[in-house]
């Protein structure tokens, strides 16, 4: 005999013992609850039982003969036969019966009499169970009604079905007990018959008995409720697939199949009809039949495809939409098909499970054939339940098989599984040292080569003569972009080696956390744009400086920080700090997604890519994990998963007598250039430059290199006092340190810039870093340019002289331009009024007088000096226009009519010459284009942040593609000179255009804010 032929019988063995023992513990459960030989028989509807002594653990079955009266209700407490003349029909029936030996009545009256032993106590309590009779039952004792299920009546409008199984205890002091059941049946084809054993015993007896079966029930329903959470778990972290929910709801059916199968009454609180509680019974008894189906499909490897697990899944569905439409007297009728489509789709899949196990013979298939067995044997005595008349406890020990069998498979498949993993572990350490000598040898030779690419690519992209297609140049720019990204792979991929190799050396110096970390929060503003994440700093103004290199920290924190937003989900991030044995504690604390075990323990790998949620992100934190030792501290990562992470690392302390004189120093220098006396001894010519940062020793040096011959410099350590100091004088620069304690530099130059343009206050930002993002965060805040730490002299000041002399130039512009506009009052507009005054001299002399009068006022405001000035006040500029106007109303007399809406205190001031040019725009090129004239609204209304100043007319509008010309901004060479000019000056000044809105033969709107000054 071969091998192959031994290891099959030696398995078949195998399948059989399992088999015979689980049929063993079954008979061995079914024998607990068997009567004894020597239980009495109901005779006549006499059931004797006065010759022996009811015991606390027996239990006796009243079979035999009852009284049964069809088609009437008897009352208990009166049994005359003059009142029910039919009583002489009654009829003996056998307890237990067949549906055979029904009657054709719909209701009825079943009568016992139990004759007790004389020797029983008076007081005895006794206890009667009643199994679920089709479909309503009532039970009297004694004439007492002591339980029902559903309501018999003798129709159907008032009966109502519930076929549920009840106990009543009760108390009996007479040698006899009389027992009247009415029962009625109008929801089924079927008789009001009773199929199942009534039960009668000592309260104790009976007791115990539902005890067993209680536990058992619990048993049953405590092992799938724990199998249903856990493929809840599984499913939330582990296995995100549908099938991992299916089996979650599979578990849930057989338990609410056993549920309702002990006891129908629990589909009360829904308030079906006994139709459709039958009706979601039976589809919820499929829904279980075809999960274990399902169920022993996923365990198998070989045939789990197979065609004919289609054609199964087609029959359940097609058994629940019958079950749904169909009638419930069809149902009686058909439901012994259901019984077939259960029987042949559990022997099918059954079959596949052993003939598995038998040919792949693995540990871990004999553990499948288990779980077939379990459940096969399960089927066999459900189905020998459903025809059998006694009623078989609940056996919880087929379940228990299944779950055994499926945690056991599942625990050997892992165990498997490790095996293999720690098989390839040492190839995969192995091809890691490969891997990382590869990588450090690709990552120097690729760095020139790119460098040089995105150099030419930039070049060509940025030449003014290149003749490349839109399209082309937007590739060009994608390609750039690309090539960037390669670069900072290639930084990280550097960084990496060189930690691992020991070669990355740090600078250290005193370093305040403070300003590094609201520095850090702002240069990641730009990944937060649009998502509700808030960023705090609980760091204290008096906690200690550290000892660290200032950009290796930044680096340290961006890390960490980019990491909790873009990969857990974070919501809220809080960075705190305290002292701790001559260290600083740093926490980071985020409500994110948090992480598991096995993600924590893989995050410091260069090579970790997690789930779906932690892609990329390993390089990173092992590079700033190998940083933070560097320094002389310890990384820990505290995580729980949906809840949120708390990060936390050391830092050595900065020496106190460093911390003290820094100290010192600042308040020394925080005040004393900002008091009158210093600001005072500014010459005129004096260039005035602002800077700001948080070291003193920095403000020193920096404030040495530029000559006090030419330049005033004032410096000061506290971002929150910027704005009060920019307001007392005007500047040319502010240079700007951007890693700064609670206000960051990026923060105060996004505020400097609520109130001054880029063009009006040149700002120079340091950083200690020309990393991409530290360099874009500054400039999209709105810093004109950046010089990185440690700073050299000659750039520093190169850079912020061409910064002061780009905002001279553009000065000079602005002057010139509306000394340009005083030039374009027409000479037609001129002699025209001339020729109005000298025609008022022979008609109305005081006209002309007045005439007189505001023609000089409007000369005089037009060439007035401080028109050269960036802004006037509103008052002036209205004394203009009123002046013209008064003039334009003289010479063209009722064609224009003039209307002011003008807000009281209004006090701002506004560019010079800009409302009488929109003005004279309107009267011009608007009503007195039409031959009836028209009229023009001034309108200015004041709101809590601006001030809004319209021209509205009613005259010929503007024509489309000219609209379109002054919305854009692409003046072409013809435009006008005086709206172009202003629209100009107000982008320049305010950083916002002319809102000009125009319809053909209806008018114009004119609009512009002036932001007001806080």
């Amino acid at each position: 005999m071969s091998l192959l032929k031994k290891a099959t019988i030696r398995h078949s063995l195998f399948i059989l013992i399992i088999f015979i023992v689980l049929t063993t513990f079954r008979l061995l459960w079914l024998a607990l609850f068997l009567p004894t030989s020597n239980q009495p028989i109901a005779q006549e509807g006499i059931f004797d039982i006065r010759n022996q002594q009811l015991s606390d653990k027996e239990i006796l079955h009243l079979n035999g003969e009852w009284l049964y009266y069809p088609g009437l209700l008897i009352d208990p407490l009166n049994m005359d036969n003059n009142k029910y003349p039919r009583l002489s029909e009654q009829t003996i029936q056998k307890i237990p019966m067949r549906n055979s030996e029904a009657t054709t009545q719909r209701y009825g009256t079943y009568h016992l009499k139990i004759l007790l032993n004389h020797n029983a106590p008076k007081d005895n309590l006794y206890a009667i169970r009643i199994p679920a009779v089709s479909t309503a039952s009532t039970l009297y004792i004694n004439g007492e009604l002591v339980g029902q299920s559903g309501k018999v009546a003798t129709d159907s409008t008032s009966h109502k079905g519930q076929a549920a199984p009840y106990t009543v205890y009760f108390t009996n002091e007479q040698p006899e007990i009389d027992l009247i059941l009415h029962v009625s049946n109008f929801d089924t084809p079927a008789s009001p018959i009773i199929t199942k054993r009534v039960l009668f015993s000592s309260a104790s007896a009976m007791a115990h008995h539902e005890l067993i079966t209680d536990i058992s029930l619990t048993t049953i329903s405590v092992m799938l409720v724990m199998f249903a959470l856990f493929s809840i778990l599984v499913f939330l972290f582990i296995y995100r697939k549908p099938i991992v929910l299916l089996f979650t709801v599979g578990f849930l059916l057989p338990l609410a199949d056993e549920i309702i199968s002990y006891d129908r009454s629990i589909l009360a609180w829904l308030h079906l009809d006994y139709v459709w509680s039958f009706k979601l019974s039976t589809i919820i008894y499929l829904g279980a039949s075809f999960f274990f189906v399902q169920f022993m499909r996923v365990l198998l490897v070989k045939y789990r495809n197979a065609k004919c697990f289609q054609w199964i899944l087609a029959f359940y569905v097609l058994g629940v939409f019958l079950t749904v439409i169909l009638p419930i007297d069809w149902l009686y009728t058909i439901n012994f098909l259901f019984f077939i489509l259960y029987g042949i789709s559990f022997l099918f899949v059954v079959a596949l499970a052993l003939r598995e196990y038998l040919e792949n013979q693995k540990k871990s298939s004999a553990f499948i054939a288990l779980t077939a067995l379990g459940s096969t044997n399960g089927i066999i005595w459900g189905f020998v339940k459903s025809i059998y008349v006694f009623d078989i406890p609940i056996y919880p020990f087929d379940y228990l098989f299944v779950m055994l069998g499926f945690s056991s498979y599942w625990f050997k498949h892992f165990v498997e599984n490790k095996e293999q993993i720690n098989q390839l572990n040492a190839t995969l350490q192995k091809d890691n040292a490969l891997k990382d000598e590869f990588l450090s040898n690709s990552s120097q030779k690729l760095w020139d080569p790119m460098n040089k690419m995105i150099t030419l690519g930039q070049t060509i992209y940025d030449n003014p003569n290149n003749k490349l297609a839109v399209d082309d140049k937007q590739n060009l720019k994608l390609l750039i972009d690309i090539g960037r990204s390669m670069s900072f792979t290639l930084n990280d991929i550097l960084d990496f080696t060189r930690l691992k190799e020991g070669y990355l050396h740090l600078n250290k110096k005193n370093v305040s956390i403070q300003g590094v970390v609201y520095g850090v929060f702002d240069m990641l503003r730009f990944i937060t744009s649009g998502k509700q994440i808030q960023m705090k700093s609980t760091i204290s103004r008096t906690f200690p400086n550290v000892m660290a290199d200032e950009n290796r920290l930044i680096q340290i924190l961006f890390n960490f920080l980019y990491t909790a937003i873009k990969y857990t989900g974070a919501c809220a991030i809080e960075i705190s700090a305290h002292t701790e044995n001559d260290l600083a504690v740093i926490h980071i604390r985020d409500t994110g997604l948090g992480m598991a075990d096995d993600i924590r323990s893989r995050l410091f790998s260069p090579s970790e890519q997690g789930n779906d949620n932690y892609d990329e992100i390993g390089i990173g934190l092992l590079i700033s994990k190998k940083l933070i030792e560097l320094h002389g501290g310890t990384l820990q990562i505290h995580s729980i998963p949906n809840k949120g992470s708390d990060i936390y690392f050391t830092l050595p302390l900065a020496e106190e007598s460093l911390s003290k004189e820094q100290s010192y120093i600042e308040q020394e220098d925080i005040f004393s250039p900002v008091e009158e006396n210093t600001l005072s001894n500014i010459v005129e010519k004096q260039f005035k430059i602002l800077m700001v940062d948080d070291d003193s020793v920095n403000l020193t040096i920096m404030r040495s290199l530029f000559a006090t011959t030419e330049y005033a410099v004032t410096t000061i350590t506290s971002s929150e006092k910027v704005l009060e100091v920019l307001q007392q004088d005007e500047w040319d620069l502010v240079i700007i340190d951007a890693m700064l304690p609670y206000i960051s530099g990026y923060a105060l130059i996004e505020i400097i810039r609520e109130h001054y343009s880029l063009l009006e206050l040149p700002i120079l930002l340091l950083t200690a870093r020309n990393y991409p993002e530290d360099v874009y965060t500054g400039l999209v805040r709105g810093a004109n340019d950046y010089v990185t730490k440690p700073i050299n002299s000659i750039e520093l000041k190169v850079r912020s002289r061409a910064l002061i002399d780009l905002k001279y130039s553009i000065n000079q512009q602005l002057y010139l331009e509306t000394a340009w506009l005083q030039a374009q009052i027409q000479p037609h507009f001129l002699f025209n009024t001339l020729n109005t005054i000298a025609s008022l001299s022979t008609i109305d002399t005081d006209r002309m007088i007045n005439l007189m009068h505001h023609f000089g006022e409007y000369l005089h405001a037009s060439f007035d000096v401080r028109n050269l000035q960036r802004v006037v006040p509103l008052k002036d500029e209205l004394e203009l226009v009123r002046s013209y106007l008064y003039i334009e109303q003289q010479r063209f007399g009722e064609l224009l009519n003039i209307e002011w809406d003008i807000d009281d205190i209004v006090n701002i001031e506004i560019p010079p010459i800009s409302l009488q040019t929109i003005v004279e725009n309107s009267i011009q090129h608007g009503v007195l284009k039409q031959e009836e004239g028209g009229t023009v609204c001034i309108r200015i209304k004041d709101f809590p942040d601006y001030v809004a100043i319209s021209v509205i007319d009613d005259g010929v509008g503007i024509d489309p593609s000219k609209l379109d010309e002054l919305q854009s901004g692409s003046y072409s060479t013809n435009s006008g000179v005086g709206i172009r000019n202003t629209d100009l000056r107000l982008k320049r000044i305010y950083g916002q255009r002319l809102q000009i809105n125009s319809t053909l033969n209806e008018g114009t709107t004119i609009t512009f804010h002036i932001p007001k000054i806080n």
